[in-house]
């Protein structure tokens, strides 16, 4: 039951991320979503199987997708300032949310929206290197909007 629900799931991905109906394409995301899907359910065995809701995987997209133009833009401006002045650092903050797969989504969240790079996830604890961090600011922002969407996925 999980294979078949993995490779279903990371098939319509594919599938909506390639925006390609030729056979070859069918073909070979059938390949990979049964690959990883078999993979994921043989080194996760001991853990329950979760539902994702499709309402808040909605949602999650759409949040990715907005933080992604924004912080596109952010960084965009900051490359085209003459002082480009930065304060990196790296940040662990922890997360409320239980599962493995939800903390990946997470990190992975965090990595790809430009100015953010998760490095190391330990525990509770995510690593995350920012390229501008004030000393006093609520390092939990960077991932709050995120996790609260996960957590309801």
């Amino acid at each position: 039951m999980r294979l078949l629900f993995w490779t279903v799931l990371l098939f319509a991905l594919w599938m909506v991320l390639t925006f390609n109906v030729q056979i070859f394409n069918i073909v070979v995301g059938l390949a990979v979503s049964f690959s990883i899907a078999l993979l994921y359910t043989k080194l996760f065995r001991h853990k329950e199987f979760e539902f994702i809701s499709p309402v808040w995987f909605m949602v999650y997209l759409y949040v990715l997708l907005k933080n992604l133009i924004l912080s596109n833009i952010q960084i965009s401006k900051r490359i085209l300032r003459p002082d480009m002045k930065l304060s990196p650092a790296i940040v662990a903050v922890k997360t409320n949310l239980e599962s493995d797969w939800k903390k990946l989504l997470l990190a992975n969240s965090i990595t790809l929206t430009p100015g953010t790079l998760t490095l190391d996830i330990k525990d509770d604890m995510l690593f995350i290197h920012v390229i501008e961090y004030h000393e006093g600011s609520n390092k939990e922002n960077i991932t709050k909007e995120f996790e609260d969407i996960i957590a309801k996925i």
